[in-house]
Order: structure tokens, then sequence, then C-alpha cells
């Protein structure tokens, strides 16, 4: 990331010092220009004697005064044929020169100038001037030529170019140096700011991928301290998504332990000892049948008859339980559906009474489930224990109470006193135990000849 911001920095830092190469070295050719136009002019005004009375000998000294200037190499007069007559070097007088005509001649009259750079070759430069037909010329040149000839220099640029070179390579090193410290500068604050940071978080990450939801980020005032608090909010619903899966996992599982346990008594106290009372019966009817007591028969057969019609509706409650376990009705439902079904294999009628409040409430299913199943073995035992009539079932929500109240007008019992009866005994303390296990409030009212009422609070969580 460092990288990424450092190397646009050095690559702009190395761009400029060749920019301001370019532009010093344009603005060093107009300088030159503007300085050849000053030169040929002035050059001009010193040969016109000499041109005058052609004076070949004072013109090549002239030239060669000229010459002698620092980067000056080299300065020539040609007529209008294009032949040197006169030459600041020696030897150079009567040969044609190279160039020189159609930079300028390519131009209309009224758009030339009076001095124009022909080219830039190597490390020289070529100006040219023209010479103008004066008055005085007119005895010897013909008075209608607007031009005599031209004035030819070549200006030496090598020390402008090892200048420039110079403050390029000053340029280039001074940018690198700056460049190397913003990279650094530039390093340190992301590695402070953000790269450290990051770095913080890999381990937290890690180990929330591995399944830790207790993770948590650092969090800042900035907008990578942001994404760590969403980061954390998103881990501590997770988090307790997490604990409520377990819970409810727990929950099922006491619950199929319960309910293996109710079965198992179920199983003992109902069909194992009845299946035991049928033995028992059919040995004394086959002996009072080989006595010939027939009547004594007859009502053993009646009590057999009896409790098997009892074991075939113990049979039919437990499979009506398991049924409403696997179904989704919701409470209301499914105390509605069992008490119907209840009534029908019990003879016993049943009324189930919701109070509107009650209607709406979402209980989680494992809560539903338990409140379901102490309701059966309410009923159970209403049916085996209590010689009632009739039951009730009602349900109302009191003081953000969820009072679910299964009564009956049967025979009631002494809550303090030893039963004899195990299963009642045994069908209570289960019915406690899951009240307890979520959360409910168990109780318990009877007394001999008026009947029971049983109760159950549970508290509801705020909405």
């Amino acid at each position: 990331m460092a990288l990424g911001v450092a190397l646009p920095m050095l690559v702009l830092s190395q761009a400029m010092p060749v920019v301001h190469a370019w532009r010093e070295r344009l603005l060093i050719d107009e300088q030159a220009r503007f300085v050849e136009t000053q030169l040929t002019g002035a050059l001009s005004g010193s040969l016109q004697q000499a041109l005058l009375s052609n004076d070949r000998a004072m013109m090549t000294s002239i030239l060669k005064h000229v010459v002698s200037a620092d980067g000056i190499q080299r300065v020539r007069l040609l007529n209008l044929a294009g032949e040197v007559t006169v030459d600041s070097s020696p030897g150079g007088s009567g040969q044609p020169a190279e160039g020189g005509c159609d930079e300028c001649h390519a131009r209309p009259p009224d758009q030339r100038q009076t001095a124009l750079t022909l080219s830039t070759t190597g490390s020289v430069m070529r100006f040219v001037a023209p010479i103008r037909n004066r008055p005085a010329c007119a005895a010897c040149h013909d008075p209608v030529a607007p031009h005599l000839g031209v004035l030819l220099t070549e200006v030496s640029t090598l020390t402008l170019d090892e200048h420039l070179a110079s403050d390029l390579a000053s340029d280039f090193v001074l940018a690198l140096l700056i460049s190397i410290a913003l990279a650094v500068v530039a390093y340190l604050l992301l590695h402070w700011l953000l790269i450290r940071r990051l770095d913080r978080m890999r381990e937290p990450l890690l180990k929330f991928a591995d399944g830790d939801f207790a993770q948590r980020l650092p969090a800042g005032n900035d907008e990578i301290g942001e994404l760590a608090d969403t980061f954390n909010d998103m881990a501590r619903q997770l988090e307790q998504s997490m604990r409520d899966q377990q819970a409810r996992a727990k929950v099922r599982q006491r619950a199929i332990v319960e309910e293996r346990e109710r079965i198992a008594r179920e199983l003992h106290d109902g069909m194992a000892q009845v299946l035991g009372y049928v033995n028992t019966k059919a040995i004394a009817i086959r002996l009072l049948l080989k006595n010939q007591q027939i009547e004594q028969a007859e009502r053993n057969l009646q009590q057999l008859e009896d409790a098997t019609r009892g074991l075939f509706v113990d049979v039919r409650e437990a499979i009506l339980g398991l049924k409403m376990a696997g179904q989704s009705g919701g409470l209301i439902g499914g105390l509605q559906e069992y008490a119907a079904q209840f009534s029908r294999l019990s003879d016993i009628p049943v009324k189930v009474m919701v109070a509107p409040e009650a209607r709406t409430l979402n209980l989680p299913p494992e809560t539903e489930l338990q409140l379901l199943r102490i309701a059966q073995e309410a009923l159970t035992n209403i049916r085996k224990h209590a010689s009632a009539g009739r039951a009730e079932v009602s349900l109302q929500v009191i003081d953000r109470r969820l009072a679910i109240t299964i009564s009956d007008e049967g025979r009631g019992f002494e809550p303090d006193r030893p039963r004899p009866d195990r299963g009642l005994s045994f069908g209570l303390a289960t019915m406690r135990e899951r009240a307890d296990a979520i959360g409910a409030e168990f109780y318990l009212t009877t007394r001999p000849g008026v009947g029971t009422t049983l109760t159950i609070r549970l508290p509801l969580r705020e909405t």
C-alpha cells in the first residue's frame, strides 16, 4: 500500500525536473534569438562602412573580432547567389553556403523576420539576418533589389547544454531525495494510521473465522473505527445467537430425556402394571372357572375389561402426546387440539379458554413445548387420579406474565400428606421441573373433596 502511494510520487517528482529543463531550454532559445537579433543589428552597423567601401580586409577583421567573443563560432557574409563572400574562418570565401535560403524564402515577404533561426544541429545554433539595400549602395548594386545578401552566424550551445545537464542532474537528485523522504513519511503515516491497526485486527479476525465469536476489534474515531464498531455489533449478535442456539439445544436435549423418562414411567406405571394385573386376573379367572365359581369369574372379567380399557386410553394418550410434540400449531393450537382428543378418549370434557391478549404472544418453541407437556401431564393426572367430571384450561396475561390454569372439580388430596400413588407424585415432580426449566412459577392448590387447581406463571420478555 505504501509502495502504491510512493511510486506515483516518485514518478511525478522525477518528471518535474524534465519539464523544468524543457521550459528552461525554450526560454534560453528565446533569449538567444533576442540576443542574436540585437547582435546582427549591431554587426550590420559595424560592417556598413566596410560594405560601402567594399573593403574585404576590414570585413574579415570585423568578423574575426566578433568570433573572438565567447560562444560565437563562425560568421559569414553571403551574396544573393548564396556564395560566401567574407568568412571569419580561413578558406571559406568563394564557397557556396549550405542552407540558409529556403527557410527564409518559404515565408511571404511581409512575414520575413529581421533575424531567423535556421536550425540547431548538435551543439550549434545557426542564425541568418538579411543585409538591406541602401541608396548609398546603388553605385555598385541594383537599386531595385531589396537585399544585398545575408549575414550567417553560428553560435555554440555547448556551454548552455552543459549548464542545462548540470541543472537537470541536480534537480533529479534533489527530487529523488525529496521523493524518498516523502515515501518514508508516507510509509510511516500509513503504518501508524492503517497498517499497524489492520495487523492488530488480523488475529481477532482469524479467531472469529474459527468460530470464536467472543473476539472484538479495537474501536476508533475514524472510518476504520466505524468499521470495527459495525463488526463488533455483528459479532455480539452472532455470539448471542450462538448462545441462544446452545440454550435451545440444551432445552431440546433435556426435553428428549424428560420425554424418555415420561414414556418409561408411563410404561412402568401403566402398561407393565396393567399387564401384570391382567396376568394375575387371568390366572384367578381360570381357577374360578375350574371351581365353577361363575359369578366371581364374571366380576374378575369385568375388572379385567376395565383395566384393559384404561391401558388402551393410556397408550392412546401417549401416542397423542408424541404426535402433538411434532406439530407446529403453537401453544394455543396444540392445547385446543390435545384437549379435544383427550375429551374424546377419556370422556372427560375439557374447556379451553384463551384471553385475547394471550393469542398474540410469540413464545420460543422450547417454551411452548414445555408448557404443552405440563398441560398434558396435568390432564393425565386428572383422568387417572381426580375422578373428575370435567376440566378447564385457561390462558391469560396478568402483570406481564402468562398465567396458565388447569383445574378440575374432582376429589382432590392433601398436598402435604405422603401419597401412596407414586404416579401422581412423579407427575407433579415432572411438571415442577419443566416449569423451572423455562423460568416459570409452579403453584398447586388442592383440598380433598374440592378439586385441584394447577397454575403456571411465565414472565414475558419486553418487546
